[in-house]
């Protein structure tokens, strides 16, 4: 996909969980994009030729050179003569997306056959405990204490959903998640 179909990927995405229960999720990507990628980098001092007290000059006294342009054996020496520091870049286009896909996945079919496992557990009664307690019948996902979420809390009904729709969801979100890396 070029740049132009990522992008309008994205918004598409973005529109349809726009009003709807799950628009939370826009709120937990969008802090990831701010947050960035994080990155290891050198800064180290180049050498000096002339003696200038500018801030300018100081400034460009140093270089911040990404770890990758390494080999092993120079990025031991260079951080060695420098100091290795993390910095973020943005997400490019199809980081964007797929973090969105991958969102939605974990939201309509981890999240369910999370709810399954968790309610079958809950409803088989332990040794001793007959009666003592009344069945569970879903499982309600709460944002944290201090998040800044649109919904307050989203309900699924993870053992209502029929186990093929929710594969046929996953394969579907599969085939969007190869076309966007192609």
């Amino acid at each position: 996909m070029d740049q132009l179909e990522l992008r309008r990927a994205e918004q598409q995405l973005r529109e349809a969980l726009q009003d709807t229960a799950l628009s939370w999720v826009i709120d937990d990507v969008d802090a990831a994009i701010a947050a960035g990628v994080p990155e290891e980098k050198i800064l180290r001092r180049r050498q000096q030729r002339h003696s200038d007290d500018s801030p300018a000059a100081a400034a460009a006294r140093y270089e911040v050179v990404a770890r990758s342009l390494f080999g092993l054996v120079e990025y031991e020496a260079s951080r060695k003569r420098g100091t290795l520091v993390i910095a973020t870049r943005a997400l490019t286009d199809g980081e964007r997306v797929q973090l969105l896909l991958d969102a939605v996945r974990r939201v309509l079919v981890e999240l369910p056959e999370t709810e399954v496992a968790v309610l079958k557990t809950l409803r088989s009664e332990p040794e001793g405990d007959a009666g003592s307690r009344s069945p569970a019948e879903a499982v309600v996902f709460v944002p944290d204490e201090g998040a800044r979420s649109r919904g307050s809390r989203t309900e699924f009904w993870g053992d209502r959903v029929p186990a093929g729709r929710r594969a046929r969801v996953g394969q579907l979100l599969a085939d969007v998640t190869r076309e966007v890396r192609r």
